[in-house]
């Protein structure tokens, strides 16, 4: 800072000595607003387009990486492995490359693809880690099993796989385990005992879960569609449309609803 000539130095030097109230402001409110106005007004279609697609990837990728899902490690690595995809293929969006070809909105319909595969992986990952906060080597243990059952189909990067499987690996609790999952069952009530017919099923020695969650979700084909592209690929195409949320207790319910559409 001593040196001479330092930049600082001279910046000290040259400014006045006067009150900041009495200096001429550095940032003009009323000149920067018309110029974002200006810049807006100006703004073409395609361009808005690209921001609002680049804004609205990193957004749901930041409202994913917010969601609590303990220390497992194959969700952490997924959730990174997300952001350096999404920084790959947003960087020719945000290069206003969207009119270059059709190579770019292939890559942004499997970087959905990949964004719905790891919102389900996360979806599983919060509510193992909320019901075994109190045994996080079964939760680690049931999402390692799932994850490597799901990832097979996820490396498919499509959303219109048929096959269906069921997840059914089994684990062994420890004893001190055992208290951990009793504990998610509950005696039913005098007053649930002969309502069994509300009931969603007795699934441990008679005992009711405490709660139950249930994901809904309903695929639409890409058709009919004003804003489709009108090509077969296209219209071969399914999406999720519907997604519904169900948590349930023995006192209150609660719903969720999620509605996209392709426009």
């Amino acid at each position: 800072m001593s040196d001479h000539g330092n930049l600082w130095r001279n910046i000290w030097n040259d400014a006045p000595a006067l009150p900041a109230s009495e200096q001429k402001p550095l940032l003009d409110p009323n000149r920067e607003g018309e110029k974002v106005l200006h810049y807006l007004e100006t703004l073409r279609p395609h361009q808005l387009l690209e921001q609002m697609v680049c804004t609205a990837f990193r957004a749901s990728a930041d409202t994913l990486n917010q969601t609590n899902y303990g220390g497992l490690k194959q969700m952490t690595t997924k959730m990174e492995q997300l952001y350096l995809t999404m920084a790959s293929v947003l960087k020719p969006v945000q290069a206003n490359r969207l009119s270059a070809g059709s190579e770019i909105f292939e890559d942004l319909r499997r970087l959905c693809g990949i964004l719905e595969h790891v919102e389900k992986l996360l979806t599983v990952a919060a509510s193992l880690h909320r019901k075994f906060l109190q045994a996080p080597r079964l939760s680690e243990a049931i999402f390692s099993d799932y994850y490597n059952f799901y990832l097979p189909r996820m490396r498919t990067g499509s959303v219109e796989d048929k096959v269906q499987m069921e997840f059914d690996k089994k684990q062994q609790v420890r004893i001190h385990e055992r208290r951990v999952i009793s504990n998610m069952f509950t005696l039913p009530t005098a007053n649930q005992s002969w309502r069994k017919v509300l009931s969603m099923g007795n699934l441990l020695n008679g005992h009711e879960p405490i709660l139950r969650e249930i994901i809904f979700s309903m695929r639409d084909r890409v058709s009919g569609n004003h804003y489709a592209a009108h090509t077969p690929m296209v219209y071969q195409r399914e999406i999720e449309t519907y997604r519904m949320y169900i948590c349930g207790t023995s006192n209150d319910l609660r719903v969720a609803l999620s509605v996209v559409s392709c426009d």
